[in-house]
C-alpha cells in the first residue's frame, strides 16, 4: 500500500501566497498525498482562497482553522493533523512553494524512528513580488537557483556527518519550514507544545522530545528543496530571536517528552508523579507511579540521584509548600 502524506500547511492572512503554494501542488508528482491548510484564524479571504482552488486541483484538500487569538503556530499545526489521514506529516507553510519533486524523499526516507528534514531557497522581496503578481510560481524558473543551493547543501551534508559523528551540533536541523514526521512517532511525544505562542523554537522543542524517544532525522535536504516566499520578520521575533518568550521557555532546563498542551491535552492525573523529601501530611497518601516522569521534592536540596530517575525534578522549598491534591496539581501544571 503506497505511503500517504499530509502536507501540513500553516497560513494566516496571506491568501495571495497561499493560493500560488496550492496551485504548486497540483504539479508534485509520483506521491500519494493531502493538503491540509492549518489556519491560525484568517479572515474569510483564506477560505475563499481554498474553496476557489479546491474545485481545480487534483489531490485532497481541506480547512482546519481555529479563532485568531494572536500567533498560535504550534496549536495550529496540531489542528491541522487532527484533520489529517497520512501516515507521514509533512510540516510547512504557507508561503513555501513545492518543486515537483519535494516530497519524493519525505516519502522514502520518513518512517517509524526516522524523521526527515528538507530545505528551502529563501526568494528576495523582488521575485515574491513578481510572483504574487502573477499569482503561480514556476519552479523552472528557478532552477539554476535551486542547482546552487543544492551544491551548497551538498557541501552542507558532509559537515552535517562530521557534526553527527563528533556530536559537536544536531544536525540536519528539522525546520518546520519542510521538514517530514511519522504519525506514530509526533502522537508518541504528543505533537507541538501549544504552549509556544509567536515566533520560533516550537520545531525544534518537537524535534529535541523526538531524540528523546530514539527518533533519527535523515538529511533530505539536497533533495527536497522547497521556494519560500520573502516575509518581513514578525513582531514576535524582535529585536533578536533569543529576546523572545518563546526562546526563554525553550531554554528552560526540565521539559517533558509528551507535552502537556500538546496534540491531546494531558491532565494533572495523567502524569506519572512521585513525591519525595518532606511529604505534606495531605498529600502522603497520593498514588506514585513506579516510573515517573515527574518528581516533585520538598525541600531546599534534592539528591542529584534523583534527576536521573525522571524527565522533570521540581523542588518545593518551603516557602511554596502545600498541603492539597489542588495546590500540588496547580505548582506540576505551572512548571511543566
Amino acid at each position: 500500500m503506497a505511503t500517504m502524506i499530509s502536507v501540513i500547511l500553516s497560513t494566516y492572512n496571506r491568501p495571495d501566497a497561499l493560493r500560488v503554494v496550492l496551485r504548486a501542488y497540483d504539479a508534485v508528482e509520483e506521491v500519494d498525498f493531502e493538503v491540509v491548510v492549518a489556519d491560525d484564524g484568517s479572515t474569510s479571504e483564506t477560505a475563499d482562497v481554498i474553496r476557489e482552488v479546491g474545485k481545480a486541483v487534483r489531490y485532497p484538500l481541506r480547512h482546519a482553522r481555529h479563532d485568531d487569538s494572536g500567533f498560535r503556530l504550534a496549536a495550529a499545526r496540531n489542528l491541522g493533523v487532527r484533520a489529517a489521514v497520512g501516515e507521514v506529516l509533512l510540516f510547512t507553510d504557507g508561503d513555501c512553494v513545492p518543486f515537483p519533486d519535494s516530497l519524493v524523499a519525505h516519502k522514502y526516507s520518513c518512517r517509524p524512528g526516522w524523521a526527515s528534514a528538507g530545505a528551502r531557497l529563501l526568494l528576495g522581496a523582488e521575485n515574491t513580488s513578481d510572483v504574487l503578481a502573477v499569482g503561480e510560481c514556476l519552479p523552472e524558473r528557478f532552477r539554476r537557483d535551486c542547482q546552487s543551493v543544492r551544491r551548497r547543501l551538498r557541501r552542507a551534508r558532509l559537515k552535517n556527518r562530521m557534526y553527527r559523528l563528533t556530536r559537536l551540533k544536531v544536525r540536519p536541523k528539522l525546520t518546520t519550514a519542510n521538514a517530514a514526521v511519522h504519525r506514530d512517532d509526533f502522537e508518541r511525544v504528543n505533537g507541538f507544545d501549544e504552549r509556544f505562542e509567536g515566533w520560533g523554537y516550537e520545531d525544534e522543542d518537537l524535534a529535541r522530545r523526538l531524540r528523546r524517544i530514539g527518533v533519527r532525522t535523515a538529511d533530505s535536504t539536497v533533495e527536497s528543496v522547497m521556494l519560500h516566499l520573502f516575509h518581513p520578520v514578525h513582531t514576535s521575533h524582535r529585536p533578536n530571536a533569543r529576546g523572545s518568550g518563546n526562546y526563554r521557555y525553550y531554554r528552560r532546563n526540565v521539559f517533558l517528552t509528551r507535552a502537556v498542551r500538546g496534540l491531546k491535552p494531558r491532565s494533572f492525573e495523567g502524569l506519572k508523579i512521585q513525591l519525595h523529601g518532606k511529604v505534606p501530611g495531605g498529600l502522603a497518601d497520593l498514588p506514585e507511579s513506579p516510573d515517573p516522569e515527574v518528581i516533585v521534592f520538598f525541600g531546599d536540596r534534592a539528591p542529584r540521584s534523583l534527576e536521573r530517575h525522571c524527565q522533570v525534578l521540581l523542588l518545593a522549598p518551603e516557602a511554596q509548600t502545600f498541603n492539597t491534591v489542588d495546590g500540588l496539581r496547580q505548582f506540576v501544571l505551572d512548571k511543566t
